[in-house]
């Protein structure tokens, strides 16, 4: 609950920019979805976003820019319209490995 009121004045006060971690976390698939919805249109606004997640297909479905860190290393980044949501996966998953 305190993750959709968090997100909720944010949205009221038309934040400018948003640092989000895990903002998915323990919200059901209905309410990530219209999370998802939300982060997305208040980025058409012109807010900028930065999420951490581990929800690889929830952030494939929401952001533009995709970053793969690893011990505090950014170690990749993509462009989420050009990879798939199972790509993002191996992609991660070999990064992790490693």
């Amino acid at each position: 609950m305190r993750q959709k009121v968090g997100i909720a004045i944010a949205y009221a006060k038309k934040a400018r920019v948003l640092l989000l971690d895990e903002p998915a976390s323990g919200l059901d698939p209905e309410a990530s979805n219209e999370l998802s919805a939300s982060l997305q249109s208040l980025a058409a606004e012109g807010a900028a976003i930065l999420m951490a997640s581990h929800d690889l297909f929830r952030v494939r479905e929401t952001v533009h820019r995709i970053g793969i860190l690893h011990h505090g290393r950014l170690l990749q980044e993509l462009d989420a319209k050009e990879v798939s949501a199972n790509d993002l996966e191996k992609i991660y998953l070999q990064f992790m490995k490693n």
